[in-house]
């Protein structure tokens, strides 16, 4: 690669920074919001900490946008130093005062250094699936215009599934109705929703429902099996799984069968959980990310 390439993402990325081969690479913390506390994710504050003090105490918490001072001071370091910035975002339907943001910073920096914004239409393992395809890429070509193209094809191209037990913490955090939220407590059941990189609205959709977690996961499998189908795919590029608690749990390990079992894929990454992500998600949640392209 000739073209020096920054590439800057959140922190919502459902991997680990360790799990990001490219060197080029800044990020920025969510401020997360608990009971009007602010905390950025640190070895203390993640996933865990926040999930324990979920079960433990009646916390309410809900992440706060990027700011855009801290976007400008890595853009400052990077002008000089680098030909183009590539920014990975989560899914502007899902913090538009985030994307309104780097919107801003990428015009007042036109004349200085190219930024270019992805919409990655996701969260959790989708920003981070969108990320690391983008790194894929850089390794066969620095052709700006052509990386773009196709980073428009995989995103629209890239599904993510949340297993959620606890729809109530989708929407505390603003995501979903109130309405929606009260059906798996209602039921029951385990809802599966979804951001869905080729439909129209791509908030937070409803997937289907189980009864028990194989169930779920059995939902997950038909849903992108009609997707391969749809777009003649034979192999999907990458899956990202995760489990908010324990990547070593009975669901997640069913949910990673199923793909081995019934799906041709490239290849499969176990993801981590981050600090911000647990807001939305809650306790006993997975996850399973699939980038077709």
């Amino acid at each position: 690669m000739k073209k020096k390439i920054l590439i800057i993402a959140g922190d919502n990325l459902g991997i680990a920074n360790k799990q990001i081969d490219y060197k080029d690479f800044a990020y920025m913390k969510f401020p997360v919001i608990i009971n009007d506390e602010e905390f950025k994710e640190s070895e203390e504050y993640t996933a865990a900490y926040l999930i324990e003090r979920f079960k433990k105490e009646k916390v309410t918490a809900h992440t706060q946008a990027l700011l855009k001072g801290d976007l400008i001071k890595i853009v400052e370091s990077a002008k000089d130093k680098y030909d183009v910035i590539f920014h990975v975002m989560m899914g502007s339907r899902m913090s538009a005062a985030t994307f309104q943001m780097c919107e801003q910073v990428r015009k007042e920096y036109a004349d200085i250094i190219p930024i270019i914004n992805i919409d990655s239409g996701q969260v959790v393992s989708g920003v981070g699936s969108v990320l690391l395809r983008l790194i894929e890429l850089f390794k066969t070509s620095d052709d700006i215009a052509s990386i773009t193209a196709k980073m428009t094809e995989i995103t629209e191209k890239t599904f993510t599934y949340l297993c959620l037990p606890d729809l109530g913490f989708l929407y505390r955090g603003g995501r979903i109705g109130k309405a929606r939220s009260l059906m798996g407590s209602i039921l029951k059941i385990i809802p599966v929703v979804g951001l869905i990189g080729d439909e129209t609205d791509q908030g937070v959709l409803p997937i289907g429902k189980g009864r028990t977690k194989q169930a779920v996961n059995k939902v997950i499998i038909e849903n992108i099996k009609q997707k391969m189908q749809k777009y003649k795919i034979e192999a999907i590029k990458q899956i990202v799984i995760l489990h908010m608690e324990d990547n070593d749990s009975p669901e997640l390990k069913d949910l990673e069968a199923q793909i081995n079992k019934e799906l041709k894929f490239e290849k499969l990454i176990v993801g981590h959980p981050r600090f911000c992500e647990a807001v939305h998600t809650g306790p006993g949640a997975w996850a399973a990310t699939f980038s077709l392209k």
